[in-house]
Formats: C-alpha cells, sequence, structure tokens
C-alpha cells in the first residue's frame, strides 16, 4: 500500500472511531522484516500525563516520525521525556520501558523490527 492511500485509510478509521482515546493505524507492508505502518489518533479532550501511562516494553526496535500532531515518549527508569512534533524520528530500543501519549491529532509513521 502506497502512503497516500495508507493516510487515506487511517484518516476514514480515525473518523469512524467512536473513542477519541482509540489508537488507530494501517500497515503499509514488511521490509527486510520489520513491520511498517501509519498510525494516528484524534484529538484527545483530556489530556494524559505521560509519567501515568503504564509503560511497555516492546521486543524489537521501533522507529517513530511524526508526519502531523506530535508525541511524548516517556522511559521511567531514566526518568526522561522525549518531545516529538512534525519531522522528528525516534528510536525506542528493543526492551527500554517506556510510555506514550499525545492529546494532539497525530500521524505517525512507525517501523518495528529488528533492524528498525
Amino acid at each position: 500500500m502506497d502512503l497516500s492511500a495508507a493516510r487515506e485509510e487511517l484518516e476514514r478509521k480515525i473518523a469512524a472511531s467512536s473513542d477519541p482515546y482509540e489508537e488507530q493505524s494501517v500497515v503499509l507492508g514488511y521490509v527486510d522484516g520489520a513491520e511498517v505502518c501509519l498510525m494516528g489518533w484524534a484529538e484527545r479532550p483530556l489530556r494524559r500525563d505521560v509519567k501515568d501511562v503504564p509503560p511497555q516494553a516492546n521486543s524489537a526496535d521501533s522507529m517513530q516520525i511524526v508526519f502531523e500532531g506530535g508525541m511524548e515518549i516517556y522511559y521511567p527508569d531514566e526518568q526522561t521525556t522525549v518531545v516529538m512534533r512534525p519531522g522528528d524520528c525516534h528510536v525506542v530500543p528493543a526492551g527500554k520501558r517506556h510510555s506514550c501519549v499525545s492529546a494532539m491529532k497525530s500521524v505517525v509513521l512507525v517501523v518495528v523490527g529488528y533492524r528498525a
């Protein structure tokens, strides 16, 4: 699937969702064992502090590139926060505990895999 078609499909999913906190995604494909998807969500009525979101750790590296909106990634073990805006790119290493949050409508390209 090309990026334009994926973006249109993502916008349809976001508009159709009755839950503004629900994350939507469209898989573009796979490259060298890594999944490439477009993720997004609507503007959220209440802002959550990223430190209040339960952390998770992925088994593979994940790279996020913000196209629209933004997001925060919090690393509780280091007590550091990465703030991302359009054009920013960040890699979360495999096994690293982190939590993510955004209050604004956002579209993010995500690559998850051992070579992300």
